[in-house]
């Protein structure tokens, strides 16, 4: 799919030989790959925008990490002298939310449902503008 971006994800599943069992959980494996893929660019232009309004020493962008395999999520450590909060934490379903850590801020299994304890969910839908993200976490 990286050399031929035309290709489906069920055309990768038969050149790449899986099993016809397997090729269902290939494909839906396939497709959150290109979802994170797709939502790369995104999350460098948000860590950037953190990174401009000095919350984070390093302006890269976040790796994207696939916690049930069925859903993409990128977590962006604020680690800079003023931050307000440890972390961000963006998922597909949900959007933007805080974290109160810095060292686990992906809950494992499920994204919190509800707020509180250092968990906030910022308003603006799942890819607000970088802007927006700034504003929501300004005191």
């Amino acid at each position: 799919m990286a050399v031929r971006a035309t290709l489906t994800p069920a055309e990768a599943a038969a050149q790449l030989g899986y099993p016809a069992g397997q090729v269902r959980r290939a494909n839906a494996r396939a497709e959150t790959v290109l979802r994170a893929r797709h939502i790369a660019p995104y999350l460098a232009d948000v860590a950037a925008a953190l990174h401009r309004a000095g919350w984070t020493t390093a302006e890269a962008a976040p790796d994207v990490q696939f916690p049930g395999d069925d859903r993409v999520v990128a977590a962006l450590i604020l680690d800079g002298d003023q931050a307000p909060v440890p972390a961000l934490v963006w998922d597909e379903r949900y959007g933007w939310r805080t974290a109160a850590s810095r060292r686990h801020p992906i809950t494992k299994g499920t994204v919190p449902s509800s707020e509180g304890g250092g968990v906030r969910y910022l308003t603006g839908g799942i890819t607000p503008l970088p802007g927006d993200v700034v504003t929501a976490l300004t005191p």
